[in-house]
């Protein structure tokens, strides 16, 4: 074995600064990607006011003056405790880690705020990212450069229509708008980021897959549109704004790509 001659030769000290090396790496691939926002309290407050508080600096009023009183009592979200905070303490509150329920994976704010892929790809809030770049939020597009396409408007996060918590109903349909407990107003969340809100979402609407003119139905009309998406997508959601270009993931391996084609096909002959 080689070994330095060096009177600063350092085994030890070479083993640490490896052991450290390896265990940020570890943590970095284990947790997917480090978020800009870890907790809420770190840059989404900015924008979103406190979790005390009673009016976001956007403009929406929560009941009881108190954003955490809209998300905990049971006569509005009804939300438990464990799916926005770790076991050890309530606060910080973070972005994608909670304690979790017997129903649920600990998410954190994702759990909602972020769409149910899950699997392989992980709980991530592509469409929350996707909403905030369309209004020159852009301070997490450096590092999330790996998003999947947008799940479809009407695809619930994860903690919805579960036992912890009344949130439900990702197109918020009237008269129950299970989406939205503040007060004045009856809007949802933008889930896809297409800026296009609840039921004004043809995703809302539309039959799902293979449906790309976002008529409701998988005929000849979609062809067109399906050529598009694979070779202009940019183009693709430019003809066809709040139509989601994630219709054409036909196959559902999550990517718009030729590997469609043929589940494509299969949809336009009713197989």
């Amino acid at each position: 074995m080689w070994r330095s001659t060096s009177k600063n030769y350092c085994p030890a000290s070479w083993m640490l600064a490896a052991g450290v090396a390896l265990t940020l790496v570890l943590m970095l691939s284990g947790s997917g990607q480090a978020l800009a926002y870890e907790t809420y309290s770190a840059g989404c407050n900015d924008c979103h006011g406190t979790f005390q508080s009673g009016t976001s600096p956007k403009g929406t009023i929560f009941p009881s003056n108190n954003k955490h009183t809209m998300h905990r009592s049971s006569s509005y979200m009804a939300t438990a405790c464990n799916l926005c905070h770790v076991s050890s303490g309530y606060t910080p509150v973070y972005m994608a880690s909670s304690a979790g329920t017997a129903n649920n994976p600990g998410i954190g704010c994702l759990g909602c705020h972020g769409e149910n892929y899950g699997a392989a790809i992980g709980y991530k809030g592509a469409g929350m990212r996707k909403h905030h770049a369309a209004h020159n939020v852009t301070e997490c597009a450096g590092c999330h450069t790996d998003d999947p396409l947008p799940l479809p408007e009407g695809i619930a996060p994860r903690y919805y229509g579960t036992a912890d918590t009344h949130a439900d109903d990702a197109c918020n349909s009237a008269p129950n708008y299970k989406e939205n407990w503040s007060v004045g107003d009856t809007e949802g969340q933008d889930n896809d980021g297409d800026d296009f809100y609840d039921q004004a979402d043809p995703d809302c609407h539309a039959a799902g897959p293979g449906d790309l003119n976002c008529d409701g139905v998988v005929d000849f009309g979609d062809i067109n549109p399906f050529v598009q998406a694979l070779s202009d997508p940019g183009g693709y959601e430019a003809a066809y704004p709040g139509c989601n270009i994630r219709h054409g993931d036909c196959n559902g391996d999550g990517f718009v790509d030729f590997d469609d084609i043929n589940a494509f096909v299969a949809l336009l002959s009713g197989l």
